[in-house]
């Protein structure tokens, strides 16, 4: 019995080991331990060090199109707005402190209106971390700043692509998450409403609330309630707003599990930007899984059609939704789930994803984990030679 307990404890210990092994990043602080573990799962970090696996990529719903991402152990945020951002947390269960704890080392923003660049200057300010966006949103971002934290305050945020450039003109490698990513963008077009498609018969969305959701989820006090906690963009972005950024990432090292990000969805079919955007998707390497705003501001005149002309082209592995949180209501996530699978049919979508829908409040905070060395990211029908050629820990 005592050499089965011995037996018992050290298999014990070497399991510990094994995921000691695979966690990094962090840095001791206990708020950011725990933060980290509100936002990845405590099974995915160190309690000690706030370390996080390094053989997993981790998504993790912050509501919208908002996204905490942990990529070999480095932490980032996708947008930064949060969805009944409350001084208290409820029915969204995290606060903006714990965005702070949760110590990305950068922010990325796929365009700069409110429902995604809210709370990026104080983030960011608050850490002295860059954030990525399109060059006039840098410009909103500045007075963010300024307004938040002084005048004379600055912020280090970088340009994806160049000032004035047309959707589609550029495909910039950035230089950012080096050793975690390759990371590259491009400008494409923000969500708009069009004609109706006479080609595509129109499936029309119901946007509603669910009735119970106010009873279930009472509103608690807004943190901009609080001029001293107000830390919306200015103007809700300005003109600048609307310009709108594509992001790739390539893990280096196993499969080149590869994922993309995009916070808005155009129509493209109007656009005279559309066949060099729909080409720049094209040939992408494979995308394992596409991060897509379902939500358009055109879904009255056409439905949910340019969420699949996007998955038509991308042709991700797994298609997971975003934008059910903002322009679509609260509690109508599933609502927008309807659309996209009769979308899909009235279209005769040649390629079909799977699918991971996200319902919130539920799926806020609940990490969705992958493995960049399982098989199934391996080959496919489009190039897998990406260009990334970071070495593979």
């Amino acid at each position: 019995m005592r050499i089965l307990m011995a037996l018992v404890a050290a298999l014990s210990v070497s399991a510990t080991a094994a995921v000691a092994k695979d966690l990094d990043g962090g840095g001791g602080n206990p708020d950011t331990a725990a933060a980290r573990a509100k936002f990845f799962g405590a099974e995915n970090v160190n309690p000690f060090t706030g370390e996080l696996r390094r053989d997993r990529v981790i998504f993790s719903w912050a509501t919208n199109t908002t996204y905490a991402v942990s990529v070999k152990g480095r932490v980032f945020l996708l947008d930064s707005f949060v969805t009944r951002l409350e001084q208290t947390a409820g029915r969204t269960p995290f606060v903006i402190q714990d965005l702070v704890n949760l110590h990305p080392e950068v922010i990325l923003l796929g365009h700069g209106h409110g429902d995604h660049a809210d709370n990026a200057a104080f983030i960011a300010g608050s850490l002295k971390i860059p954030v990525v966006a399109t060059p006039e949103t840098c410009d909103v971002l500045q007075l963010d700043a300024a307004r938040i934290f002084g005048a004379g305050t600055t912020l280090n945020c970088i340009g994806a692509v160049s000032r004035g450039s047309n959707p589609g003109a550029e495909v910039n490698k950035l230089d950012i998450l080096q050793g975690a990513a390759c990371v590259t963008a491009f400008k494409h077009v923000h969500s708009g409403r069009v004609a109706h498609d006479p080609t595509v018969p129109l499936v029309t969305v119901v946007n509603d609330q669910d009735a119970r959701d106010g009873q279930m989820f009472p509103a608690g006090t807004p943190l901009f309630a609080n001029p001293q906690t107000d830390y919306r963009t200015t103007g809700f972005g300005g003109p600048a707003g609307i310009i709108s950024l594509f992001f790739q990432f390539v893990v280096p090292g196993g499969n080149r599990f590869t994922f993309v990000w995009h916070n808005t969805t155009g129509p493209l079919k109007e656009s005279a930007f559309g066949p060099a955007l729909f080409g720049i998707m094209d040939h992408l390497p494979k995308t394992d899984v596409e991060l897509g705003s379902v939500v358009s501001l055109g879904y009255l005149t056409n439905g949910e059609r340019d969420i699949v002309l996007y998955t038509q082209h991308i042709q991700p592995k797994i298609f997971i939704p975003g934008h059910m949180t903002a322009v679509a209501l609260e509690s109508s996530s599933l609502r927008w789930k309807v659309g996209f699978e009769q979308e899909l049919k009235v279209m005769n979508a040649s390629y079909r994803p799977e699918v991971r829908w996200m319902v919130d409040p539920d799926d806020y905070l609940r990490p969705l984990v992958y493995d960049p060395k399982d098989p199934r990211w391996a080959g496919g029908d489009r190039d897998t030679n990406s260009s990334c050629e970071q070495d593979e820990d």
